[in-house]
């Protein structure tokens, strides 16, 4: 057996992330394109749970299925947050849209997508976007 030799690991220089991986990447409008990637998680949930075909979700949405096709792999240039919101309604979803006074204590206010569990509670989804 042959002795290798070994390599020291190079220092990695890294960043904190702002929670909104659209604004650490310098995409343009970046709280918007999170509110979407959320939207569309939601979506995408719904048609597995109910073991939809993309023709089928399609047929619900009102749309053809190559647009549910780029839903699903988040090409959602020309989609708009009103559009994705028409969908989960199409899809028998409620939405609700409350507007409160941040806290005192954080320093910036943020936008949250939940999905309802259950039983009047309600989980956040795995993205959060930040209003700066």
């Amino acid at each position: 057996m042959s002795k290798k030799k070994l390599r020291h690991a190079e220092e990695i220089e890294c960043e904190m992330s702002s929670d909104n991986v659209f604004a650490d990447i310098g995409i343009e409008n970046p709280e918007e394109e999170l509110i979407k990637a959320k939207l569309v998680w939601e979506i995408e949930q719904i048609i597995k749970k109910r073991k939809m075909t993309q023709a089928a979700a399609a047929k619900v949405m009102g749309i053809n299925q190559p647009k549910v096709s780029a839903l699903i792999r988040r090409k959602l240039e020309g989609f708009s947050v009103e559009r994705l919101i028409h969908f989960l309604n199409a899809l028998g979803q409620d939405i609700d849209i409350v507007v409160r006074q941040k806290p005192l204590n954080r320093k910036q206010a943020v936008i949250s997508v939940y999905y309802d569990i259950g039983c009047g509670h309600s989980q956040k989804c795995p993205m959060t976007a930040r209003v700066r």
